[in-house]
């Protein structure tokens, strides 16, 4: 590998870290709320946008190159790293989209939210 491959990979592995934490702690306090029957206001959601479209950006980066090292392959850990920022971000989407469309969100959906951020932030230092 070379040095500004790894240079890429290391700062994508940064950029992806920092995008994991931001949507784990704005859709954790979310779910939290929701799922106690509670309102999420406007702030809350406002951010949970902001943080779906930061992780959001981290995948097309992701996906428009492949592996962050450039060879195609990614490591385990990296990948399921990955995976956990995508399903927490669909479950994003999908309450923000729920939310748009004026539907209540069930404490069902804010209990999935709540465990995919678990999930999710397991693999942050994994």
């Amino acid at each position: 590998m070379h040095p500004i491959d790894n240079d890429r990979q290391l700062a994508f592995a940064a950029d992806a870290r920092a995008a994991l934490k931001e949507l784990y702690l704005v859709s954790g306090a979310a779910a939290q709320l929701g799922a106690s029957g509670l309102q999420v206001q406007d702030m809350q959601w406002q951010a949970i946008e902001r943080a779906v479209r930061n992780a959001s950006a981290v995948l097309r980066v992701r996906d428009g190159s492949g592996a962050s090292d450039g060879s195609g392959a990614s490591n385990g850990s990296e990948s399921e790293a990955m995976k956990s920022l995508q399903r927490l971000s669909m479950l994003c989407d999908e309450l923000l989209g729920r939310r748009a469309m004026g539907h209540v969100c069930p404490s069902t959906i804010w209990r999935d939210l709540a465990r995919a951020g678990r999930d999710a932030y397991e693999q942050i230092d994994a």
